[in-house]
């Protein structure tokens, strides 16, 4: 990779994210080192899709591959979509989910091309069945269930996995006991350090407009004292078009990681229009706001 990139997630399968990401790289002039997926364990892949994988790295970019356990819930039905007791640290833990990893890990281990891989991500928040404040978990147990999988792959031979822990950027319930660094597995178990985080606006009730460094200061502070020989990720971020002026809090966001975040080597941007539009192109002035100010990778 370079010394700092940029990536995207595209909300489409590994060939068509390919094909859209070779199209932004043309219309913003701009080079995308990464392409992200996401994989629920519970949604009926039962091996990872080595063909996609290969043919992301053949066409230059580096997959990430950000690894759910649960099934993906759908907001008509009742329910919320933590409440997948199946899915809770113990578990995962008791073996439950053993034969799945262990296929997991040894098709993953015949690639010959690195990928980032993300399991349990925003393990501090309380929207998942794996977080460390539902599902009767607790931090500790995380750290736990993250390196018994990594036990596993290890067995079966890890291959060229890069591990990526990566926290939301702020914990919810922001309580004691729920800080992010209770989460952490352990130097030995993570290569790379990443936060997610969004800049809401007031497109929900709980939502304000928030800048770049708003969003990600505390969690960036915390991760550089928890592990500063790591290098760290932005791994999702996006901003809404409610409550303020995106073109502006993107070409900002470029001053500010560039000034204030040196220990950011990644940012992947979450294209895609799902809870807000979160698309750089969402609007004519935030794309051109980006080729503009993004000069990472170009």
């Amino acid at each position: 990779m370079p010394d700092r990139c940029i990536g995207l997630y595209l909300p489409e399968d590994f060939t068509v994210s390919v094909q859209k990401a070779a199209q932004y790289q043309t219309s913003w002039a701009k080079r995308i080192a990464i392409l992200s997926f996401f994989t629920a364990w519970g949604n009926g892949f039962e091996n990872p899709d080595l063909t996609g994988i290969e043919l992301a790295a053949r066409n230059g970019y580096l997959p990430m591959i950000t690894w759910e356990p649960w099934r993906y819930h759908d907001p008509s039905n009742a329910g919320k979509p933590e409440d997948q007791p199946d899915f809770s640290l113990s578990e995962i833990l008791k073996g439950r989910y053993d034969a799945y990893l262990r296929r997991w890990a040894a098709d993953l281990a015949a690639l010959r091309s690195p990928i980032l891989f993300r399991p349990m991500h925003e393990m501090n928040g309380n929207w998942y069945p794996w977080c460390g404040t539902v599902n009767g978990n607790r931090p500790e147990a995380y750290a736990e269930t993250w390196r018994y999988i990594r036990s596993i792959f290890r067995e079966e031979g890890t291959g060229p996995l890069i591990w990526v822990w990566s926290p939301y950027a702020h914990s919810v319930p922001d309580e004691s006991g729920n800080e992010m660094d209770l989460y952490y597995p352990g130097n030995g178990e993570v290569d790379w350090l990443g936060l997610d985080g969004y800049n809401w606006g007031d497109s929900r009730p709980w939502s304000r407009w928030q800048s770049f460094d708003e969003i990600f200061q505390k969690g960036y502070d915390c991760l550089v004292n928890l592990a500063p020989e790591k290098p760290l990720m932005i791994a999702e971020t996006g901003c809404a078009e409610e409550g303020g002026d995106k073109g502006r809090w993107i070409a900002e966001a470029a001053e500010i990681l560039t000034g204030r975040f040196p220990q950011i080597k990644a940012l992947i941007w979450f294209n895609t229009n799902k809870e807000c539009d979160w698309r750089i192109d969402s609007s004519p002035e935030s794309s051109q706001a980006f080729r503009d100010h993004w000069n990472w990778s170009h």
